[in-house]
């Protein structure tokens, strides 16, 4: 416990202890009020109240990501209490774990912007630069096996929704930050609504060195959102975006690299790099009739190109991979009152088509080229049936197919179709609520699980996994301004797709299905507390996983933490000043490929941050602290070929400084 303690530490110094000063006679507070108002979108597809959500529900808003440290989405992640390892270094490269998935958690954690699916049909996952974090109105975070039926494929641990935001007030915004590292930042925005229109346009630039040599990053993003509501019946949403990025890959320390005496901000691949274009553009049509009712059409098209170079002991890589995605989701909602009693049934369906061109070449086999695809059908119901005011009994269903083709070598193409539902019942009394879930969900392999590039087929034996779910848990006000919420899960896989790194047909590595379950139970606890200008909160996370059956009997999964804690205390005085301060203690864990548990666990780490925020007029300025004990660690680390762990050392203390100006808001 002693991270913690540095946590509780840091908070005393900073808010001297004034603690004291909380008088016992406490009125409600508007953040209570905003709470009994909170709504999510995730959980439904719809707008409904967090707390009739028979789930463990996380929402994020603006003001909480403006007072905290976090630069990108994945740090405001990691300190509402996710598990996320910093690779680059740069703020660049981020694994983000919901539910202890360990070195495949890209793969089964859903990520969307606007509910536009932003996860990748190749191993690349979710490249999280592409939303920067003045545009984002919340996050929603949702675990579990509900976002399954709702979205389909990879939703295994959890759904996470980023909310963008929509333009109310006439208002300009230009923000500039400087820090360590050599870390520039600029950024401008316009936001606007009038009669039938709101809009929200923004522009960013990041050009930072990076905490290691060959960490340097360079990147350029534009994004615009468009509503208009030309009629009480029909609205009309609009949204687009681009971004461009250079940057340095250092990669690993061996620990031989180590015991040599290389230092933390070495690398052994100072020529490694990913240079990255992408680009998307959505639409969305709703009409209302009748009553309640609704059909909504959701149009989509991403098209994604990755340059990317990589030098390993005896020879280099060199690839150059384009994929396109192009979504159409169209959905009814019926919602209907009979006295007391109320549902609604959501409908719909989501279709989809990835297109991967990819022309590699390596020392060792040479210049090849590949075409993949796979095309994605899927139906959906769910039903929510509010018997009383405060009990919701709820259900879901849905069936999907997943076909693939492959224009080079020799394969097969293949097919495969799968189902899952979920049950749930929900008490909900003001911001107090009690449910239980159950559900399945699955996920099938990406393009480039399924394809072997060693011997051009496919992994003819590769089978989608399957997972089941159950989840028990309450949220309830302790006194006014304090929320208290307990979550118990868990998760059986079967069939848990993962990459053998002495699999293949020539021992070089392969992606495979285990040959036991996996198992992932555990407890998660959230307490918060907002009055006049204390808040403060802490998220723990108990989970234990461990593989039954098969090669690696009773072996726990690489790179998940069994304990994780994030801390929060701050005081927003009357005048515009905000003083925070927050911490993340992640619990020792296995190397990544280390199935056998054989080496000795990742070292546990502490890393206590603090903000300095002051608002003045039409100006705000701040000042983050970042790692402020200067804790020596990595938050990644992994077997290479020849089993010798390597390290990904992240960040030491560093400083990063902004001021920003907002003009109009009229």
């Amino acid at each position: 416990m002693h991270g913690v303690m540095k946590v509780v530490a840091a908070a005393l110094i900073l808010t001297g202890g004034a603690w004291g000063s909380v008088q016992a006679e406490q009125t409600e507070s508007q953040e209570t009020k905003v709470a009994m108002e909170e709504v999510v979108v995730t959980a439904s597809r719809e707008a409904e109240p967090t707390a009739k959500v028979p789930a463990h529900v996380t929402v994020i808003d603006a003001e909480t990501i403006a007072r905290s440290n976090a630069k990108n989405v994945p740090e405001v992640l990691s300190s509402a209490g996710l598990h996320v390892s910093d690779i680059g270094g740069n703020q660049r490269a981020y694994i983000v774990d919901l539910r202890g998935f360990g070195e495949v958690a890209q793969q089964n954690l859903l990520v969307m912007v606007d509910g536009r699916r932003i996860n990748q049909a190749d191993l690349s996952g979710t490249d999280w630069t592409l939303i920067p974090l003045d545009r984002i109105e919340r996050i929603e975070v949702l675990p579990g096996s509900r976002g399954t039926i709702l979205y389909g494929d990879n939703a295994t641990g959890g759904v996470i929704n980023i909310i963008t935001k929509t333009g109310t007030g006439l208002e300009g915004r230009v923000a500039a930050q400087y820090g360590s590292y050599e870390t520039y930042k600029g950024s401008a925005g316009f936001s606007g609504a009038k009669d039938i229109w709101s809009f929200d346009m923004s522009a960013t630039y990041l050009d930072s060195d990076g905490y290691r040599d060959n960490s340097q990053t360079e990147a350029k993003d534009v994004g615009a959102t468009l509503r208009i509501d030309p009629s009480e019946s029909v609205s009309i949403d609009l949204s687009g975006g681009y971004h461009k990025d250079e940057t340095g890959l250092p990669g690993a320390l061996l620990q031989t690299d180590i015991d040599a005496g290389a230092e933390p901000t070495d690398t052994v691949h100072p020529d490694d790099f990913a240079d990255t274009e992408d680009y998307y553009a959505k639409s969305g049509l709703e009409l209302f009739f009748l009553t309640n009712d609704a059909f909504r059409l959701d149009l989509s098209y991403r098209k994604r190109s990755v340059d990317q170079y990589a030098s390993f002991f005896g020879g280099y890589f060199n690839g150059d991979t384009r994929i396109e995605t192009i979504a159409v989701s169209p959905r009814f909602t019926f919602q209907e009152d009979f006295g007391e009693v109320s549902n609604r049934l959501i409908m719909g369906g989501d279709f989809s088509w990835f297109e991967e061109d990819i022309d590699n070449f390596s020392s060792f086999t040479g210049a090849s080229s590949y075409e993949l695809k796979r095309e994605n059908i899927g139906y959906f119901v769910q039903d929510d049936l509010d018997v009383t005011r405060h009990l919701t009994l709820s259900g879901g269903y849905r069936y999907e197919r997943a076909d693939y083709s492959f224009s080079s070598g020799s394969q097969d193409d293949k097919k495969f179709d799968e189902e899952s539902w979920t049950v749930g019942i929900n008490y909900a009394f003001g911001i107090a609520k009690a449910y239980a879930s159950y559900g399945t969900s699955f996920r099938y392999p990406v393009l480039d699980e399924i394809f072997n590039f060693i011997d051009n087929s496919a992994a003819t034996g590769l089978k989608p996994q399957k997972s089941n779910n159950i989840e028990v848990g309450a949220m309830f006000g302790l006194i006014d301004g304090m929320t208290f919420a307990v979550n118990i899960f868990r998760l059986e896989t079967e069939d848990e797709i993962f990459y053998n790194p002495a699999g293949g047909p020539f021992g070089f590595g392969a992606n495979e299905n285990l040959d036991g379950d996996t198992v992932r139970q555990g407890i998660e606890v959230r307490w918060d507390y907002a009055y006049k200008g204390w808040l403060a909160g802490a998220a723990y996370t108990h989970m234990k996983t461990e593989i039954d059956g098969g090669a690696y009997d009773s072996s726990a999964i690489p790179n998940v933490p069994e304990n994780r804690i994030s801390a929060n205390l701050g005081y927003a005085f009357d005048m515009g000043l905000f003083l925070g301060v927050d911490g993340i203690y992640t619990g020792s864990r296995y190397l990544i490929s280390d199935f056998n548990n054989a080496f000795s666990k990742q070292d546990d780490y502490t890393v206590v941050n603090a903000k300095i925020k002051y608002d003045w007029r039409w100006l705000g300025f701040f000042v983050n602290f970042n790692n402020i004990f200067d804790e020596d660690y990595a938050s990644y680390g992994g077997l290479n070929w020849a089993n010798i762990p390597g390290y990904y050392p992240s960040p030491e203390f560093n400083v990063l400084a902004g001021v920003t100006a907002r003009f109009g808001s009229i």
